[in-house]
C-alpha cells in the first residue's frame, strides 16, 4: 500500500508541477498582454499631445487675424452708422425744405388768378407747377420712404454691430494668449 500512496503523491506532484506551469504560462501571457497595453496606450498619449500642441500652435497663429478681422468688422459698422447719420440729417434738411413748397404753390396760384390777362401762359405755367407738385408729392412721398428705409437700415446696422460685437467677444478672451503681442 505504501507504494501506491507513493506512487500517488508523485502523479499528484506531477499534477500539481503541470497546474502550476500551466498557470505560470498563462500569467505570462496576462503580463504580455498588459505590457503591449501600456505601450499602446503610452504611444496615443503621445500622440494626443503631440495633436494638442500643434493645434495649439495653429489656434495661437490665427487668433490675432481673426480678432483683427472682427475689429475691422467693428470699424466698417460703426462707419456706416456714422454715414446713415449724415444721410438721416440730410434727409431732415430736404423734408423740411419740402414742406415749404406748398406755400410756394399758394403764391403761384395768387400769382395767376391776378395775372389771368397772360391766361395761355399762366395755363402752361400752371399745368408745369401742377406737374412739379405731382413730382415735388411723389418725391417727397419717396423721401419719406427713403428716410424710413434709412432708419430701418440704421437700426439693422445698430444690431449687426451689437452681433459683431457680441459675436467677437469670446474670440476676444483668447488674446490672452497670443504669444507675438
Amino acid at each position: 500500500m505504501e507504494l501506491r500512496d507513493e506512487q500517488a503523491l508523485d502523479q499528484a506532484m506531477a499534477g500539481f508541477a503541470g497546474l502550476m506551469r500551466r498557470i505560470d504560462a498563462r500569467q505570462s501571457r496576462i503580463e504580455a498582454r498588459v505590457a503591449l497595453l501600456y505601450q499602446l496606450l503610452f504611444g496615443a498619449v503621445i500622440v494626443l499631445v503631440a495633436s494638442l500642441s500643434f493645434l495649439t500652435i495653429i489656434l495661437s497663429r490665427q487668433i490675432p487675424d481673426a480678432t483683427a478681422a472682427v475689429t475691422g468688422l467693428n470699424e466698417h459698422f460703426a462707419q456706416v452708422a456714422n454715414n446713415m447719420d449724415r444721410i438721416e440729417h440730410s434727409m431732415r434738411v430736404i423734408d423740411a425744405g419740402m414742406q415749404s413748397l406748398p406755400r410756394v404753390i399758394g403764391h403761384v396760384d395768387t400769382m395767376h388768378g391776378g395775372i389771368a390777362f397772360m391766361s395761355q401762359d399762366v395755363t402752361q405755367i400752371a399745368q408745369s407747377i401742377a406737374t412739379i407738385d405731382d413730382s415735388v408729392g411723389t418725391m417727397s412721398t419717396n423721401l419719406t420712404d427713403m428716410r424710413q428705409s434709412f432708419q430701418l437700415m440704421e437700426d439693422t446696422v445698430g444690431r449687426m454691430g451689437h452681433d459683431v460685437n457680441h459675436l467677437s467677444q469670446p474670440m476676444r478672451m483668447f488674446n490672452w494668449m497670443n504669444p507675438f503681442q
